[in-house]
């Protein structure tokens, strides 16, 4: 098949919870378009659970360009641009400019943007800086969220220090009936100067079991003092 009638998929979801739009029909949707342009899909590529906007590896959407600027095919369909990614102009413009180097084509679905479009380019750096300005803002707002929380002595989450319970009611650190007799011993030891062997070995000849129910050791108890909760 020539490359003008392939295309590749890429499908990215930064967290995988009911309510939220799930990679299942994300292909769904660039497939229905796929089909009606006439193209045959090649691959698609997924990055489940990757932020588009923070700096992590993204192998799919590595591949997924890699093929598109290599000539491998000619398109490369997303379902909506800040799929593709939320840092801006600053890192689609360079993709689009490789993109259109190897001659070929960016579709956004639901964005209606196809680059062959003289107009899809203006259309890409408006939709790219409106992605990266809803990131940018929302992590604010997330950010202000937890420090307030954690003024409050509010739990914002996670499995809670050993020793430790969450108040079904306050939301708040509380001490745990049962273990926090063995954090306090655990503190105590290491203010005396106690080696953190010495008091994992104190730990396990008392069959106190660690945080995961096994044996403790020099890590596991280093890991406890460290905790700032």
């Amino acid at each position: 098949m020539h490359r003008d009638t392939m295309c590749d998929l890429y499908l990215r979801l930064s967290l995988d919870r009911d309510g939220k739009t799930a990679i299942e029909r994300q292909e769904a949707d660039c497939r229905l378009w796929v089909e009606s342009s006439e193209l045959t899909v090649r691959e698609v590529h997924v990055d489940r659970g990757r932020s588009g906007y923070k700096t992590v590896a993204r192998g799919g959407f590595d591949a997924a360009l890699a093929a598109v600027t290599a000539g491998v095919v000619g398109t490369l369909v997303v379902w909506k641009l800040d799929r593709l990614s939320r840092k801006g102009i600053g890192q689609v413009g360079k993709v689009l400019d490789d993109i259109e180097k190897a001659g070929g084509r960016l579709v956004s679905v639901v964005d209606a943007i196809d680059t062959s479009d003289s107009s899809g380019r203006k259309a890409v750096a408006t939709l790219a800086e409106l992605a990266w300005s809803e990131s940018k803002n929302l992590g604010a707002r997330v950010g202000h969220a937890k420090r307030y929380l954690r003024s409050k002595g509010r739990w914002i989450g996670g499995q809670p220090p050993y020793g430790l319970l969450v108040a079904p009611e306050t939301k708040k650190l509380i001490h745990d009936p049962e273990l926090a007799v063995y954090a306090r011993l655990i503190a105590d030891e290491a203010l005396a100067g106690t080696s953190l062997v010495k008091i994992a070995r104190l730990l396990n000849e008392h069959e106190i079991p660690s945080p995961r129910g096994g044996q403790w050791n020099a890590a596991s108890i280093m890991q406890l003092l460290r905790s700032p909760a």
